[in-house]
């Protein structure tokens, strides 16, 4: 068994610089496997190899195709590098597909590496020298300016043994990926394998693996179970980041995965026709016009999107921007995955970046514009998980954590520890109750203000209730779902600001008046005014024979007004309903003329009363006075 260690390096150069001779002189291994590729005697297809270190690590190779024609496979193989060899043949020195697959490298946040110059055995010193500093000019100010340079020759073997104690320190001195987290592969390649059925190899980009694992294939989003596993032909029960890996899939056909799909931890994530990214244009590249259409090349896959600027029309060279990824078919990318753009026609390397979120949504107009753009710039830099969380809760206002931890490819409970500090401090605020919702401080803070308004409407207009009930709240605040309005309401209540008990809400130090005390005052204003008859109490009687306050005096006047049993006259007289309508029945018994001494007679009142009550009486059409007398209208 090999002592395998997670780390791929990857061949770069222009075609026929020799990559696949130096692999091969490297490992033993030929990656030209396809018939097609010996006949042209270039590389096609994506190689792999096992390369053993001097110090017994074996790591991965992957030689990729040199010709411009097939850039779509050396993104892909660079993908999942995490080192590189950029190759220049000495007796061609720097070519055209050297500086674009530099520059890709680049793009892909590739940071490690060094680079070799083969075919020493074909030049002099002079030309090997000029090769050399043509080689220098070139790694100037990337990423490989200070890392070694290698002359070799894989035909002879010269340097070979050098360039392996090398390849072993930059293996020994990198960071490794981490294994943490859900695993991801792109697909590289999908066969069949009689009696077992379809295999796939990748190199696997975050997490690990193991025999039984339930997997996702994206973007199809085809569930299956891995039976088997193998790195560099050798069954293990596991395999993680940094690894090539082949996964044989239980129950899923050929035709069923193809390269450029991924096959991922089930659940942990999404496929998407928008992505938000930030973007970056090539020093040399032509200005790209929002809405370009481009080739966009992430992880295995090739595909045709949309480029949307957010806060501009026009992306100029070397400027880097916030923007949108609008891929005509889905695409399964995962956070901080880098990608390459092309120009659709011709097909030119023009910019690249860093997935930001792998699911988004386009905004609608300008203020959505300006904040998407502040949501994504606080994603940038690899933002921790905790800082993603309050951004997009800051974006959204308020989002179910599920959601919020589906866009940042984390569990439930990992996204609930990560907001645990930001939670305890009020900078944003969980709802429990039913499926958990996430508010940021601001959302939170204008709800609160939004109920306390409606609350301080509800008590003028009913003091004597204990507050509104839950449902009425959820009303109010266009919230449906009442479990998610009940859980805010606590929220609210354990911040201070609202009261929460018994299904009703209130503001915090109001307080109702008895109702049963209301109801007696109610009880004994109607029954003073009721057994005054015809000589109606004014306001003022009948408040002093109640004996209460004028702010009780003036809510029973308004629930009585308000339940239509009393109606307030001229003179500040009430007149209770059962006195006005015995007061109108006594006109109906008076023979002859409706005089005010006729009236009086009846009703045994007096002017005092009597005016203001016919006064009543004409303006809601009963009566009509003619002269000196009244006539009867309405009976």
């Amino acid at each position: 068994m090999r002592n395998e260690y997670p780390f791929v390096i990857g061949t770069s150069g222009h075609i026929d610089h020799g990559k696949t001779a130096l692999v091969r002189a490297l490992t033993g291994v030929d990656c030209d496997r396809l018939a097609e590729e010996k006949e042209r005697g270039m590389t096609i297809e994506l190689g792999f190899a096992p390369l053993e270190l001097p110090s017994g690590l074996t790591v991965s190779i992957i030689d990729v195709p040199g010709h411009e024609r097939f850039i779509r496979q050396m993104v892909a193989g660079a993908a999942g590098i995490d080192a590189v060899m950029l190759v220049v043949a000495a007796d061609d020195g720097v070519m055209p597909q050297t500086r674009e697959h530099l520059a890709i490298l680049s793009l892909l946040g590739i940071e490690n590496g060094l680079t070799v110059i083969n075919k020493t055995d074909l030049v002099d010193e002079e030309m090997l020298e000029l090769a050399a500093e043509d080689v220098r000019n070139l790694i100037s100010g990337t990423f490989l300016e200070d890392k070694p340079v290698m002359k070799v020759s894989a035909v002879t073997g010269a340097g070979i043994a050098e360039l392996k104690n090398e390849l072993m320190k930059m293996t020994e001195n990198a960071v490794p990926r981490d294994r943490k987290g859900p695993f991801f592969m792109p697909v590289d390649r999908a066969f069949h394998v009689s009696g077992f059925g379809t295999t796939v190899t990748g190199t696997a980009i975050k997490g690990e693996v193991r025999e039984g694992d339930e997997v996702e294939i994206l973007p199809q989003g085809v569930f299956s179970k891995v039976r088997s596993l193998q790195v560099h032909g050798e069954s293990v029960e596991r395999a993680s980041a940094g690894q090539r890996v082949a996964a044989n899939l239980a129950g899923v056909p050929l035709d069923g995965v193809k390269r450029g799909d991924v096959v991922a931890a089930k659940g942990r994530f999404t496929s998407s026709n928008c992505i938000n990214v930030s973007v970056r244009a090539l020093p040399d590249a032509k200005p790209i016009k929002h809405w370009q259409r481009m080739r966009l090349h992430v992880g295995t896959s090739d595909s045709v999107a949309r480029l949307s600027l957010i806060d501009r029309t026009v992306l100029q060279p070397g400027e880097s921007a916030e923007a949108q990824l609008i891929t005509e078919t889905p695409a399964a990318a995962h956070i901080g995955a880098h990608f390459i753009l092309r120009n659709y026609s011709p097909l030119v390397t023009t910019a690249g970046g860093v997935v930001l979120s792998a699911s988004g949504e386009r905004p609608k107009n300008k203020y959505a514009q300006k904040a998407l753009s502040d949501y994504l710039k606080r994603l940038e830099n690899d933002a921790p998980l905790k800082e993603r969380i309050a951004a997009i809760a800051d974006y959204k206002g308020e989002i179910p954590a599920q959601e919020a931890a589906a866009l940042n490819e984390a569990t439930l409970p990992e996204l609930m520890r990560a907001l645990s500090p930001a939670e305890a401090r009020g900078d944003i605020f969980i709802v429990r109750e039913g499926d958990a919702v996430i508010l940021s401080k601001s959302r939170f803070a204008f709800l609160e203000q939004k109920l306390s308004d409606i609350l301080s409407s509800f008590h003028a207009e009913h003091p004597e209730r204990m507050g509104m009930p839950a449902e009425e709240c959820a009303k109010a605040l266009a919230i449906s779902d009442i479990k998610y309005a009940k859980g805010l309401l606590s929220l609210f209540d354990r911040h201070g600001a609202i009261s929460y008990k018994d299904e009703r809400a209130r503001l915090a130090g109001f307080e109702p008046f008895n109702e049963e005390e209301f109801a007696a005052a109610v009880e004994s204003v109607r029954n003073s005014a009721l057994k005054a008859g015809c000589s109606m109490p004014t306001i003022e009687e009948a408040k002093n024979a109640a004996g209460i306050s004028d702010e009780t005096m003036q809510r029973v006047i308004s629930s009585l007004r308000e339940k239509k049993e009393i109606v307030l006259l001229n003179g500040g007289f009430i007149c209770i309903k059962e006195v006005e309508m015995y007061f109108r029945k006594k006109l109906t018994e008076i023979t002859g003329d409706l005089t005010m001494a006729s009236i009086r007679d009846a009703t045994g009142s007096s002017r005092k009363y009597m005016l203001p009550m016919l006064e009543y009486l004409d303006s809601i059409g009963v009566t009509r006075r003619v002269g000196d007398k009244r006539i009867i209208i309405k009976r």
